[in-house]
Formats: C-alpha cells, sequence, structure tokens
C-alpha cells in the first residue's frame, strides 16, 4: 500500500486574510510611555520653566506639527538633545505629554488654561478638540462669556459655537435676569446670535435694546425706517459684504427697504 504523501504547509491552506492585534497600539504606546518616565531611549529632552521632561521625538512629532517642522526641517533643534520651550507652563507640558503618550488627559478647572496654552502653542489639534469638548459640558450662564474668550483666544471653532448656540437658546431670559451683561457682549458675538435663524424667543423691542447698545460706533450696523427681516423674523441689520465694506456709504438700496448707516 502507497504511502500516503505529507502536505506542506502552504499546501494545507488555501488563502491569506488580514489578521489585527486588539492590543498592540496601545501596549507599544504604554511601553514607549514607560521608557518616558524611566528616562532611557528617549532622544529628546524638553524643558519648561526649568523643569526638565525626556521624550522621543518620533513620539512627539507624530503628535504635532510644531515638533515634526523642529525635529525634521533644518531647524537648529533638530539635532539638539535639550529644547527650551517657552510660552509654556511646565503644568501645561506635563500635561500634553501626558495626552501625547496615552491619548488622554484629566481636565479639571486648575489646569485647563495651562493645557490650552500648551496645545495651542505645541498644536496638538487632538488635546485642543478634547479641551473644548470638556469645557462645551461646563458651559452655563455664568461661564459663558468667559469661554467665549477662551474660545476667541486660542481659536476653539467648537467651543465658539457652543456660546453662540447657548446665547441664541437663552437669550430672552439672560435679558431679564441678566440684563447689564448681555447689553454689553462683544460686538461679534452679538452679531453671530442675533442673525440665526433659530432665535425666535426675542421680541421686538428686546431686539431694540439690544441693538441700541450694541451699535454705538459700529459701522457694520445698519438701520432705517423700515428693517429687512430675516427669516425668523429677527431684524437684519448685520447685512453680509459688500454692506458693511462701504463705511462711507450713507444710503443702500436693497429691494423694498431704503435703509441707511448710523
Amino acid at each position: 500500500m502507497p504511502s500516503e504523501r505529507c502536505l506542506s504547509i502552504q499546501e494545507m491552506l488555501t488563502g491569506q486574510r488580514l489578521c489585527h492585534s486588539e492590543s498592540h497600539n496601545d501596549s507599544v504606546l504604554a511601553a514607549l510611555n514607560q521608557q518616558r518616565s524611566d528616562g532611557i531611549l528617549c532622544d529628546i529632552t524638553l524643558i519648561a520653566e526649568e523643569q526638565k521632561f525626556h521624550a522621543h521625538k518620533a513620539v512627539l512629532a507624530a503628535c504635532s506639527d510644531y515638533f515634526r517642522a523642529m525635529f525634521s526641517l533644518c531647524m537648529v533643534e533638530s539635532g539638539a538633545d535639550e529644547v527650551n520651550l517657552h510660552g509654556v507652563t511646565s503644568l501645561g507640558l506635563k500635561q500634553a505629554l501626558e495626552f501625547a503618550y496615552t491619548g488622554q488627559i484629566l481636565l479639571e478647572p486648575g489646569v485647563i488654561q495651562d493645557v490650552l496654552a500648551a496645545g495651542s502653542h505645541l498644536q496638538l489639534l487632538e488635546l485642543l478638540n478634547l479641551c473644548s469638548h470638556y469645557l462645551i459640558q461646563e458651559l452655563n450662564s455664568f461661564n459663558y462669556l468667559d469661554l467665549y474668550r477662551l474660545a476667541d483666544l486660542f481659536n476653539l471653532t467648537l467651543l465658539e459655537k457652543a456660546v453662540i448656540d447657548f446665547l441664541v437658546k437663552h437669550l430672552s431670559e439672560l435679558l431679564k435676569s441678566r440684563p447689564e451683561e448681555v447689553l454689553t457682549l462683544p460686538y461679534c458675538l452679538l452679531q453671530e446670535v442675533l442673525k440665526s435663524d433659530r432665535l425666535t424667543s426675542l421680541s421686538e423691542e428686546q431686539i431694540w435694546q439690544v441693538l441700541d447698545v450694541s451699535r454705538e460706533g459700529k459701522e457694520e450696523v445698519f438701520y432705517g425706517p423700515t428693517l429687512p427681516f430675516a427669516s425668523n423674523g429677527i431684524a437684519a441689520c448685520f447685512l453680509p459684504a459688500p454692506y458693511f465694506t462701504c463705511p462711507n456709504l450713507q444710503t443702500l438700496q436693497v429691494p423694498h427697504h431704503r435703509i441707511g448707516t448710523i
């Protein structure tokens, strides 16, 4: 009886499959973070407020356009063992590095401004995105103006939009409970709020109350005997270009309405 031929591994298997490890990415990043903590196999030391932090250039460059440019272009820092970072606090840098190596960060009132400054300076966009979501969850009628200023300072578009949406929803009640604050809001913020199609809770008297204060010294505000109205019934006094690019124009002719500058 003839002996059976032994099949090779290649002959026994029939196809190819892409196999994926659920833990590999996390384990590699965890190992790099442990190296950072132990100060081994690191190739760069970052210094902020005289405090030193060990790191890997490859990890930093993968997270940040700022570091990618620093280490890959012909800059002085590309070959340096230590880099002094100005405009970043040691607390902010510590938190930023923690995020870069773990993908998570514990945000709280005592650290948020340092983290924002570090994230903005180092161009850690995903970190700024997490900060925005944290601040949006904290948004309320007492801090909305401060959060808007943070959004403007650090160019946090998600947070800025959230503040605008908050005011669109709550402007009427804020006018009743905190009128002095509302009437001194930044003009650009009021502009975005008042032109929203979702702003339906304000009476005509309240609209004029806001406009009478906000229009002072603002050439961008146009009004006249008859105001054009947006689809929500709110006076469309904030006109798109080219209307508010003509500060010397005394009157503007639009269909069915004659309006003028202040």
